[in-house]
């Protein structure tokens, strides 16, 4: 028995052998029908190894898997493996190899859970080998080993997976080994094409976009960059290189594990928190100052005088880039101090915002309207020195206020140093980094504290993006890089209090001064924060333009500066197709109520900037030898096309609201429309006479609002007038009579020369009043009374004609781009 059990095993076991070689092999039932007769819709007689139709044809005959036997996975493998390649596609983009437009779409098609089959073995491995594809040939390999080290470091990457809540199961291993098997393949196939290919190396510019897409901070960036969190926001930066960064990965693992991403759940009560507490604050600000004095210290500030400032600034230039958080700075003032406000940034927003004022009472000498606000700068210097000691997100903000203002009255080099100093203090707080919205903190957050952090959330993100603004807009207005724009930053571009979205804005009104209100304007609703986010958007694109005026765009080829070009023309145009419907605004449309200003300023931008393109590649540009006379023509047409509209801009603006609070970057989007009328028309004399008599009234009103400190523009508007009593005298020269428009008279600015002469021309004092020509109207004249038109830096020196004189040689060089300049000598 013992000698036939065995044989009798051995019998059994070679039977089940050979039944099971007729049988399909062990991966799985195959279907009755071949492959070729599924595709031709006949009959298949499912013979095998070869049907009668494939044998009579002779085709090859395959019958493929039958997928509706194959076992559904668990929820477990699908989740394990959803963690696995969220976490590589973060780790890819880090690693600058995946951009965000990629990620989108592979994450679209691998996780697409309305299609059940796409869950299938077969078409994860087919998509998870496309991916593998991309990973290898998004970024150059310039050397075999540096390439074999990517691959290693990405087999390691994936055979450990991050930690998630649902955990890879055994079921889930054999899956993640036959991934980096396809990984490892997929790629040393990629290598080994590339490698018979000849590399072309085109220079690459320095990247100016380290503020990322508006997403946030992905766990192992956070590792990178030396991210620790302490109640629920970022504490400390210190990165891998940093003697201060611990070397413990333990230690990090342990603080960023703090950090749990909760889904769409949190942003949402995140969000109704925020909105709540914003409109319940809004109500308390009417009591606060009903006891002023018991409630607030205000600096020494009047009380009444102090509310001026504050509904001024919040109605005015908070708009402009949403610097300031106005529940968390309310709220913290209300308290007496608070972490969100202190008297630097008090003072900061007193100065700033006397710049918007009329009252003569903010100005330190009645006769000089440069001296406005001048008592709450000496005072915001006298603190300074203290609170640089203690960065602080308050401190941060006051810089970021100041620097703007400082620019806006003529000190271009103190606010460039501030501003500095507060992108310094940024980082340090950590605010250019943070996680995603949906993170939240596993512990040490009590109840009370979970407002307190959505407040510091929300002001750090609003901190960053509006240091982003102000940089971008700081490095139009002088003609230098983005500095803080090409910080590695990771900040979501998602503000969670939407309570000024909908809130309806109305222009400010001084109970003090009644008279000089602005012209009749209907409440409209705000859209702050879309409005906000469009502006971002626009002037991330600036950055790229800015590529364009940078010293390394000498070393670029003329392949890669029109492709350049060509994708900044499609990102613009993507920018204004894309706009929410309530932020589209048509200025030809005279039934259309003209939105409020802050909603106006985008698109003046977009053309400003769209004229900022261009000019680069025209006959007086710098970049000129990189296209021909037809490319140039083109830009021509679309900076005369956005000339014109910038114009239909400022008139509907200027109509509704006078251009005596304008912003920053109207101002801009004015002189840039006046650079390239005042070229064009001297190639078709008298052509654009309308839009330069326009342009003259709207740059005298500029020159006597909020920034009337600027000198370069004066001499924009002496070559103004120059060219436009050049084009009169032509124009009558020939015959056709075309009156002078009574408000281009060239006195407004009595001391400059109107036309180069020996003699000097003696000043005309007594004619220093606003232009009464066709475009200033009783309201816009009523409006800005008490503003004189008098700017110290035009003085009776003898000096005066030659620096004139310099100044248009270099607005004959540069005269867009650095627009607002500092005062330079010209040989």
């Amino acid at each position: 028995m013992t000698m036939t059990g065995p044989n009798k095993i051995v019998k059994r076991q070679a039977g089940k052998d050979s039944k099971s070689s007729s049988r399909p092999s062990s991966g799985g039932a195959l279907c009755k029908t071949c492959t070729p007769c599924r595709q031709k819709k006949v009959r298949c007689d499912g013979t095998r190894p070869q049907c009668v139709e494939c044998s009579t044809n002779s085709l090859p005959c395959v019958y493929p898997h039958d997928a509706r036997r194959e076992p559904r996975p668990s929820r477990a493998r699908v989740q394990s493996l959803e963690a696995t390649i969220a976490a590589m596609l973060d780790h890819m983009k880090a690693a600058g190899i995946l951009t965000s437009e990629m990620q989108s779409a592979w994450t679209a098609e691998l996780m697409d859970t309305d299609h059940p089959s796409r869950a299938s073995q077969d078409y994860t491995t087919h998509g998870l080998s496309r991916l593998a594809s991309t990973a290898a040939i998004a970024s150059p390999l310039p050397t075999p080993t540096a390439s074999t080290a990517a691959q290693e470091m990405g087999a390691s990457f994936l055979s450990s997976p991050p930690r998630s809540s649902v955990g890879p199961t055994d079921e889930t291993k054999p899956r993640l080994d036959s991934f980096n098997t396809i990984l490892s393949r997929t790629t040393q196939t990629q290598l080994d094409s590339t490698e018979l290919a000849p590399v072309k190396l085109v220079p690459r510019p320095i990247s100016n976009d380290g503020n990322g897409d508006g997403t946030g901070l992905s766990p192992s960036e956070a590792r990178v960059a030396g991210v620790f969190h302490e109640n629920g926001y970022v504490s400390a930066v210190h990165g891998l290189a940093s003697i201060m960064n611990p070397t413990s990965r333990a230690q990090h693992r342990e603080n960023i594990n703090k950090m749990t991403r909760k889904g769409d759940d949190a942003i949402s009560a995140s969000k109704a928190r925020l909105i709540s507490n914003a409109a319940l604050q809004r109500q308390r600000e009417a009591r606060m100052f009903r006891n002023p004095r018991d409630l607030m210290d205000l600096d020494g500030v009047d009380p009444e005088l102090a509310k001026h400032l504050l509904d001024l600034h919040f109605n005015r230039q908070h708009y402009a880039y949403l610097i300031s958080y106005r529940p968390a700075i309310m709220d913290s003032l209300a308290s007496g101090g608070g972490p969100f406000a202190n008297k630097l940034l008090l003072n900061a927003i007193f100065y700033s915002t006397s710049l918007y004022s009329d009252r003569p009472s903010l100005r330190a000498d009645p006769d000089d309207p440069q001296s406005v606000g001048r008592r709450f700068y000496d005072r915001f210097r006298e603190l300074l020195i203290d609170e640089l000691d203690k960065p602080s997100i308050p401190s941060a903000l006051a810089l970021l206020l100041t620097s703007v203002s400082l620019v806006s009255q003529g000190k271009p080099s103190a606010g460039w140093s501030l501003s500095g100093t507060a992108h310094r203090m940024i980082i340090d707080l950590g605010c250019h980094l943070m996680l995603g919205p949906d993170y939240e903190s596993t512990g040490g957050v009590n109840e009370q504290r979970v407002l307190r952090t959505d407040l510091e959330q929300e002001m750090r993100k609003r901190l960053y993006w509006a240091a982003f603004t102000t940089d971008a807009t700081q490095a139009l207005y002088l003609g230098r890089p983005c500095m803080f724009a090409s910080a590695q930053a990771r900040v979501p571009l998602q503000l969670l209090d939407t309570f000024e979205e909908l809130e309806e804005w109305e222009p400010y009104i001084d109970p003090k001064s009644p008279a000089s209100a602005p012209p009749p304007y209907g409440r409209q609703p705000a859209h702050a924060v879309s409005t906000f986010s469009s502006l971002v958007r626009i002037l991330q694109i600036s950055t790229r333009i800015n590529d364009l005026y940078g010293i390394q765009c000498v070393k670029y080829t003329t392949e890669y500066l029109l492709n350049k070009k060509e994708s900044i023309e499609r990102e613009l145009e993507k920018w204004q197709t894309s706009l929410p419907s309530h932020l589209c605004f048509d200025p030809d449309d005279t039934l259309t109520i003209t939105p409020p200003p802050h909603q106006i300023t985008p698109h003046t931008t977009f053309h400003a900037l769209t004229i900022l393109l261009h000019r680069a590649f025209l006959e007086e540009g710098h970049l000129r030898r990189h296209t021909d006379e037809t490319a140039k023509r083109r830009g021509e047409e679309a900076c005369i096309q956005s000339a014109l509209m910038i114009q239909k801009l400022v008139r509907r603006y200027r109509e509704s609201f006078t251009l005596r609070r304008a912003p920053f970057l109207l101002s801009y989007a004015v002189y840039s429309a006046v650079i390239v009328i005042l070229r064009q028309e001297r190639h078709e004399r008298g052509q654009f006479t309308e839009p330069i008599s326009f342009f003259w009234t709207c740059l005298s009103e500029l020159q006597v609002g909020c920034n009337f400190g600027l000198k370069k523009p004066l001499s924009v508007l002496q070559d103004m007038v120059r060219e436009f009593q050049t084009s009169i005298k032509e124009s009558g020269s020939t015959g056709t009579e075309q009156p002078q428009p009574a408000g281009l008279d060239e006195s407004f600015f009595f001391p400059l020369a109107m036309a180069p002469a020996a003699s000097a021309i003696a000043p005309n004092n007594h004619n220093t009043s606003t232009p009464t020509g066709a475009y200033v109207s009783a309201n816009a004249s009523d409006y800005i009374p008490h503003m004189d038109h008098f700017d110290p830096a035009f003085g009776h020196s003898p000096g005066l004609l030659d620096f004139l004189n310099d100044q248009e040689k270099d607005i004959s060089q540069d005269a867009l781009y650095g627009l607002f300049a500092p005062s330079q000598p010209f040989p």
